[in-house]
């Protein structure tokens, strides 16, 4: 099943998910690392990156298996 698929995934805040359960290593850690971007930059006044991490996510969400 691919994470975008799972019940607990939400595409509006991918950040949320828990990224630690995908298969492969490098998806997992690459999800982790997006998600503590976005959660740094929420804290910011612009949020600058927050659209385009989002995106990052969903995009490894189509493709990371569970």
């Amino acid at each position: 099943m691919k994470v975008s698929e799972h019940s607990e995934f939400n595409p509006e805040y991918p950040e949320k998910y828990t990224w630690g359960r995908i298969d492969k290593i490098t998806y997992s850690n690459l999800g982790s690392l997006l998600s503590n971007w976005i959660e740094h930059d929420i804290k910011t006044i612009d949020r600058n990156l927050v659209p385009g991490l989002r995106k990052a996510l969903n995009l490894i969400a189509e493709k990371a298996d569970i």
